[in-house]
Formats: C-alpha cells, sequence, structure tokens
C-alpha cells in the first residue's frame, strides 16, 4: 500500500486518505471485509460497520464483480493459483 495523498481539514485533522492498492492488497481487505457481519464491523468501531460496507461495495463494485465471474472470490481464487 502506498499513501498518495492526505487531505487535512480546518483542524490539520485528515479527512481523506488516498491510497493506492496492489490487486493482492485490495483482495486481501475485500475478502477480509466481506466475511465481516454488522456486529463484526461495530465490534471494531462504533460505525464500522457501514464504513466496511462502503469500502467493500467500492471494491467489489468498482472492481472485482466487474473483472471477475465470481467476484471477490474469483479474485482470491486467482491470487492461490498464482501461489
Amino acid at each position: 500500500m502506498k499513501v498518495k495523498r492526505i487531505d487535512l481539514d480546518d483542524d490539520e485533522m485528515p479527512e481523506r486518505i488516498l491510497v493506492e492498492l496492489s490487486h493482492d492488497e485490495a483482495t486481501y481487505l475485500a475478502t477480509l471485509l466481506g466475511r465481516q457481519n454488522h456486529n463484526d464491523g461495530e465490534a471494531v468501531l462504533r460505525g464500522g460497520a457501514a464504513l466496511g460496507g462502503a469500502v467493500y461495495d467500492g471494491l467489489t463494485g468498482g472492481i472485482f464483480n466487474r473483472f471477475y465471474e465470481d467476484g471477490v472470490d474469483g479474485a482470491a481464487a486467482a491470487m492461490r493459483e498464482r501461489g
């Protein structure tokens, strides 16, 4: 993962962070988030279920479901096949 940009709010606190993920990093993140249920996300952080869902939806809708017939599972299978 590579941090590309950090935008600060008026109090000089991080407001938005732009990161670059490799295919494998994005696959891992989507697989991890996809296996969590609502309670898991909330146990990590209040509001975590919604945040995790947004990241998962972004990865699946924008990347994996477009390029792999089986979505995230297809991307993970491709990673395993590469070794």
